[in-house]
């Protein structure tokens, strides 16, 4: 199992640091190769694409759960075989509605100074195609993962990405056109969705064919509708700031938002591969009724991803606009975000802080705390987002989104645990969470300050480099100071003394 959850926790990493450098090698060239507001509409692909996610009615998170909790193949392929259906009929509602509305869109909401409405119109079609097609193909996806095949899914998501936006650069570099952009991803994204269909049914090879059966699902809407709602309040909580902000100001201000957006998400970009490799195992630990080693398993990943959402959040954060002035060239665009990647990165760090209660709830198939919460939050967020735009543009924005961070991280970590893990609140919080933050927070800004005369320019990252290893061993040296008996090494990820059990059952 530790050996598994490894190799999972570095396939996840390898996917989404190739994510992370991906996005961050070509954003500046596309906005270079197509314009500011060009690369707005681009982010505004993804807005929507986030925003949607809840038409699922929670059937990917039902199909990973099940496939990481179930051995019996004539039911899962039943399953996912019934699921194809459903999502189906999703799809082809998602790629109509959006081609209906798409003249409103580019006529009503969106105010460009360069593109033309006809051709804006038409790239809103091909949005609502593009989105369905890899809609679809998340299904697939997250059946892999709960397979815990995380090497593949993160495999063919790499050459995806790959595809998706380095050599979409070849047509564009020739037709440097927004619509040649767009019918690249719904080409890529077809591919995608039918390479990852092969491999999920591959995976669950079997000699009984699979059948559609509606009543299979009867036990599982209540997880899959509580699923829904939670994504729906989660793409309303994280892309409710972007889209009224596409509404409110340019297409302009839109894209200098986004921008920023894309840099303050780099700390949950670096934690969300360890939670996610570690739910299996933390849903297999529920379904077994371990509570001891559930907890033992909380309280180590609450602390690895706390250091590492710190100790990335607070070198942003300091060195935020010498960092967005090397990855655009461009100072004037990091004048511009500075300030509201500074307060979109403390709400980040914040949002990193939730993964742990979160997917503990997901474990339990428990969602009810996660959906009041976000109700309550939308009620407040709406009318906060409007007045702060409107009174203090860019950054006005970010205030509130920073904020329901902070709630949501105290109101579900209260709540998570004292249902799930009772008499292990004050453990996390003070030790998991507290004891590491204000570590890291001391001991990097000091080494910042020692380092804040010396030259600039390239030699930023070195100086984030150093400073980001010697914060990660002093948490690590800290962890094992507390705790003696199961001490860490981050090399596995996994306690020193359970790997050498392993190796000795092996």
């Amino acid at each position: 199992m530790n050996n598994l959850l490894t190799k999972n926790i570095i396939a996840n990493y390898l996917g989404k640091i190739w994510s992370f450098v991906s996005v961050y090698i070509f954003i500046p060239i596309y906005i270079k190769m197509l314009g500011i507001e060009s690369y707005a509409i681009i982010n505004f692909y993804a807005v929507i694409l986030a925003m949607l996610f809840f038409a699922d009615a929670g059937l990917t998170a039902t199909l990973n759960r099940e496939l990481a909790r179930s051995t019996d193949r004539s039911y899962t392929r039943n399953l996912l075989f019934t699921m194809e259906r459903i999502y189906l009929f999703i799809c082809i509602g998602i790629a109509l509605t959006i081609g209906i509305f798409s003249n409103t869109i580019a006529t009503h909401w969106l105010k460009s100074n360069s593109i033309p409405e006809r051709d804006l119109t038409l790239c809103m079609v091909m949005i609502g195609v593009g989105i369905a097609l890899q809609f679809y193909s998340t299904l697939y996806n997250g059946g892999l993962m709960g397979l815990q095949k995380q090497v593949l899914a993160n495999g063919l998501q790499v050459t995806w990405s790959i595809f998706r936006f380095g050599v979409a650069l070849l047509p564009l570099y020739f037709y440097p056109n927004l619509l040649v952009f767009f019918i690249w991803q719904m080409l890529i994204n077809a591919i995608f969705l039918m390479l990852t269909r092969f491999e999920l049914w591959k995976a669950l090879k079997s000699d009984i064919p699979a059948v559609c059966d509606f009543s299979i699902m009867k036990g599982l809407w209540g997880f899959a509708l509580g699923m829904m709602a939670m994504g729906i309040i989660s793409a309303l909580n994280t892309q409710l700031d972007k889209l009224l902000i596409s509404k409110i100001l340019s297409l302009e201000d839109f894209g200098y938002y986004s921008l920023a957006t894309t840099f303050a998400q780099v700390p949950v970009i670096f934690t969300t591969p360890i939670a996610l490799a570690v739910l299996p195992q933390m849903t297999k630990l529920t379904a077994e009724k371990n509570k001891g080693q559930l907890a033992r398993v909380f309280h180590r990943f609450s602390f690895i991803i706390t250091v590492f959402a710190v100790t990335i959040g607070c070198l942003l954060f300091l060195y935020s606009k010498e960092l967005i002035t090397l990855w655009t060239h461009n100072p004037t665009i990091a004048d511009k975000v500075d300030i509201v990647a500074k307060i979109l990165l403390i709400g980040g760090v914040f949002l990193a802080y939730q993964l742990m209660p979160y997917h503990l709830s997901i474990a339990n198939g428990y969602n009810k705390v996660n959906v009041r919460i976000g109700l309550m939050v939308i009620i407040l967020l709406v009318p906060s987002l409007i007045f702060l735009i409107q009174k203090w543009q860019l950054i006005g924005a970010g205030i509130p989104w920073m904020t329901i961070n902070l709630i949501a991280f105290v109101l579900l970590g209260y709540l998570l645990l004292t249902k799930f893990l009772p008499g292990e609140l004050q453990r996390w919080a003070s030790m998991d969470i507290l004891l590491p933050t204000l570590m890291t927070c001391v001991l990097i800004y000091t080494l910042y300050l020692a380092t804040h005369m010396l030259p600039g320019g390239w030699l930023i990252l070195v100086y984030c480099a150093v400073i980001g290893t010697v914060s990660l061993v002093a948490n690590l040296i800290l962890y094992n100071k507390l705790h003696p008996l199961s001490p860490l090494d981050f090399r596995r990820m996994i306690p020193v003394k359970e790997a050498q059990a392993d190796v000795g059952n092996n």
